[in-house]
Formats: structure tokens, C-alpha cells, sequence
């Protein structure tokens, strides 16, 4: 995303300097629009001769509206370069205890504060039990596992499919989110 008042750059070497002694070559960096509950993401690169991939971060690119947009991006730059220090190590470089330790001593966070998600929008239930499923999309041929269970020895059965019950508004199928969360 050319023309962005964030310069993913310059959050980078921000970080790298004060937090890594500017030890860090910077990787490709990018904005990633389709990201929604995560704020970010570290892509490891390839380091097979025959086939080098660099490695990459992706910072959501809702995040740039966001109120506290630069406070924001700071801090997943942050979290997503710890990934990146330790792939550089060779080191197992997920959600580990060395991947913890740095990210307590850097003040950074581990989940992303304002996940954008999806809302609800259907409702689908059973005419055996009464559940109710919630949904996000469509769904296909499907039955209530509770029942297919109890009465068919775990198999699918079509007495127990699930059936639409209602469509949701916006509104709704957030309310339904957060009441879940």
C-alpha cells in the first residue's frame, strides 16, 4: 500500500534499534488488508539454495484506522519482529517461552487488541435437540453431532440436519460475537 502515512519501515527500525541493538536485517514488509482477528504475521523465508525466499511481515492494514493506529502498529511490529529475531537464531520461532520472555522484556502484546470479526449471519438449529448453531456463512449438508451421536452411532444422519432458522442483522450477529467471546 504505496502512500500511507505509516511507513512500515521506519516502525522496523524503531524497534530494531531500540530493542535489538539494529542487529536485524529488515525483511519484506507489507500491509495484508485481508487480516482480521490477527493484527499481524511473520512468514518465514526459505533458506534453501535452490529455492530462497526472504522471509516477511505483514501488518493488518485496519490498523491504520484505528484511534490508536501508531501505538498499534508499534506493538504487532514488535510482536511479529520477536518471531522473525528467533527464525534469524534458529530457533523455534512460535509463541514459545524464549518468544515470551523477549516480549515481556519488550512491553509487548501477545493477542491483537481490536480483531476485526466477522459478524453472525444465519442461524441454523436442530428440530431434534432445539440447539442453535450460529454462523458466518452458508453452510452445506450438515447435521447436529449431538444427535447424530446419541442416535446414530456417530454416523451422519439426515433426520438431525441442521436447518436454517433466521438471518441476522448486522447488529445481531455482532452481539452474538461478543456474547460468545
Amino acid at each position: 500500500m504505496s502512500g500511507t502515512l505509516f511507513d512500515l519501515q521506519q516502525y522496523f527500525e524503531q524497534v530494531n534499534q531500540t530493542h535489538f541493538d539494529g542487529f536485524l536485517e529488515a525483511p519484506v514488509l507489507r500491509w495484508n488488508s485481508r487480516l482480521r482477528s490477527s493484527a499481524g504475521r511473520f512468514i518465514p523465508g526459505s533458506r534453501k539454495f535452490w529455492k530462497e525466499l526472504p522471509p516477511v511481515i505483514e501488518i493488518a492494514t485496519y490498523l491504520q484506522r484505528e484511534e490508536r493506529a501508531h501505538e498499534l502498529i508499534l506493538d504487532t511490529m514488535a510482536h511479529e519482529m520477536i518471531h522473525y529475531w528467533l527464525w534469524v537464531r534458529r530457533k523455534p520461532f512460535g509463541h514459545t517461552g524464549d518468544f515470551l520472555k523477549k516480549m515481556r522484556e519488550m512491553g509487548v502484546s501477545r493477542y491483537n487488541p481490536v480483531p476485526r470479526l466477522r459478524p453472525f449471519r444465519y442461524v441454523y438449529g436442530c428440530s431434534c435437540c432445539q440447539k442453535e448453531f450460529p454462523a458466518k456463512r452458508e453452510l452445506g449438508v450438515l447435521a447436529c453431532a449431538h444427535c447424530c451421536k446419541a442416535h446414530a452411532n456417530g454416523r451422519f444422519d439426515s433426520r438431525f440436519r441442521l436447518q436454517l432458522l433466521r438471518h441476522l442483522t448486522r447488529e445481531e450477529g455482532l452481539k452474538l460475537i461478543h456474547e460468545r467471546v
